[in-house]
């Protein structure tokens, strides 16, 4: 039991991850180049709901989309972190 239940941890984890940086894709023009998607397509919403709670202060302070881009970034980097200390926690 305990193994299955560590197994499916890990596999959240690697879908959640997965997950993130198709989001990040889907918000950079390269990125939606590499995905085969038209620049019509471009939306931060998915990074935004999977960087919560760091994207919170994009409601309060908007400086433009590389700003954002990058606050996203680091906020999916830092929950992929968080992520992994629970995992990884017995």
């Amino acid at each position: 039991m305990a193994r299955s239940i560590r197994s499916i941890k890990w596999l959240l984890y690697g879908l959640y991850a997965v997950a993130g940086a198709a989001a990040l894709l889907m918000a950079a023009p390269a990125g939606l180049d590499l995905l085969g998607l038209s620049i019509d397509q471009l939306t931060f919403l998915p990074a935004r709901i999977l960087a919560l709670p760091w994207s919170l202060i994009l409601l309060l302070y908007d400086d433009g989309a590389v700003t954002a881009l990058a606050i996203l970034g680091v906020g999916y980097i830092l929950n992929l972190g968080v992520g992994m200390v629970l995992v990884r926690a017995e």
